[in-house]
């Protein structure tokens, strides 16, 4: 079958799961737990290669164990890998197990993604196991992307490229933002995109002024700005990116409104790079609005990792505490959103490398006029 002109998906590169849990395997030592207790789906799809739900992972530092229910035993058995697999009746009767087999003391659990109900079970379960909340045991490893994962988001990327040149052809006077989204929609999903990654943004003319504005019933009019932000998933993979046109000829300010976000945007782009803190990309960008006099009007950071998620970490903004490493992917989003006139946002995802970054996505580099 042959793919849609400009969309480019490399799939050679096999994922190495046993290597992603060894490296969790070596960061357990910090943690001071006997073993760790995966239940995010997308940490166990990381880890094992599970595309299912309804999963728990037990790590120790010298086995793994991968869990789930009868409905997925075939599925397991053909996308586990690097993991003995346990079918469950009762989920926490089989933790339990398997805790007493190991002689677990002290099970770490994902804080973040262990709701109280799980937990009082869980803690039942294991009257005899200590349970310790952890914090971004799994997050951080997935915060650096390996070579199986940057093919993907890559060609997620691609997808998300070319679904911007078709949303071109449905973003005119006269048109229904909501309509609009979902005519892109539907050609993101027929040039490959397996789901969207998030709610289609189309938001003009003053609307433009909300950073999360979802497409509504407004009539898109001539001689309005319009920001859109599409992300798709690709082979369980996120995208993100974000554009702004003019219907019509640009105003003056909208001219000037769009060249600061755009420079401010290379400004902190050009400051990526492996060992850079996280918040200095994000002073870079917010530095460079304030300067120009729109400082007020940046109300959110300048950008987040993405992957399996379409917000994970690192964190880029002014609080971050965040290092960038190589092989992190990272979206780089200044804008500015003034009331009752409207907004400009360009987004782009790059990948972290050791002298810079590599541009992800990069269609529509200039204002363009619809």
């Amino acid at each position: 079958m042959s793919l849609p002109e400009g969309i480019k998906l490399a799939v050679k590169t096999k994922a190495d799961h046993r290597a992603r849990i060894k490296g969790l395997k070596a960061a357990l030592k910090t943690e001071k737990v006997d073993a760790i207790l995966v239940s995010d789906i997308n940490s166990a799809r990381y880890l094992s290669g599970f595309t299912g739900s309804n999963v728990f992972m037990i790590i120790t530092p010298r086995e793994a164990f991968f869990l789930t229910d009868p409905r997925y035993t075939e599925q397991a058995k053909a996308e586990v890998r690097g993991c003995k697999i346990r079918i469950f009746k009762k989920a926490f009767d089989e933790i339990a197990d398997i805790a007493k087999g190991l002689k677990v003391k002290t099970l770490g659990f994902e804080a973040a993604n262990l709701n109280f109900s799980t937990y009082s079970k869980l803690d039942k379960a294991l009257s005899k196991v200590k349970l310790k909340p952890t914090a971004g045991v799994v997050g951080k490893l997935r915060q650096r992307k390996d070579a199986f994962e940057i093919e993907r988001l890559k060609a997620s990327a691609s997808l998300l490229d070319a679904g911007f040149k078709a949303a071109m052809r449905f973003i005119k006077p006269g048109a229904v933002e909501e309509e609009a989204a979902f005519s892109v929609e539907v050609a993101m999903r027929r040039r490959g995109a397996e789901a969207l990654a998030f709610d289609t943004i189309i938001a003009s003319g003053p609307r433009g002024a909300l950073p999360h504005g979802k497409a509504s019933g407004k009539k898109i009019k001539k001689g309005e700005l319009v920001v859109v932000d599409m992300g798709v998933i690709k082979d369980g993979y996120n995208s993100d990116e974000t554009r702004t046109f003019s219907v019509g000829r640009p105003q003056a300010r909208q001219k000037e409104v769009y060249r600061i976000v755009k420079e401010a945007q290379a400004v902190a782009i050009d400051a990526v790079k492996a060992g850079v803190k996280a918040s200095d990309v994000d002073a870079a960008a917010r530095g460079y609005i304030e300067k120009a006099g729109y400082g007020k009007y940046f109300s959110h950071g300048t950008g987040h990792g993405t992957g399996l998620e379409i917000h994970e970490g690192p964190s880029i903004s002014p609080i971050s505490e965040d290092v960038l490493h190589e092989g992190m992917v990272i979206t780089v989003e200044p804008g500015i959103y003034i009331p009752g006139w409207g907004g400009v946002r360009i987004e782009d995802m790059v990948l972290v490398k050791k002298g810079g970054c590599e541009m992800l996505t990069n269609s529509i580099r200039d204002l363009v006029i619809l």
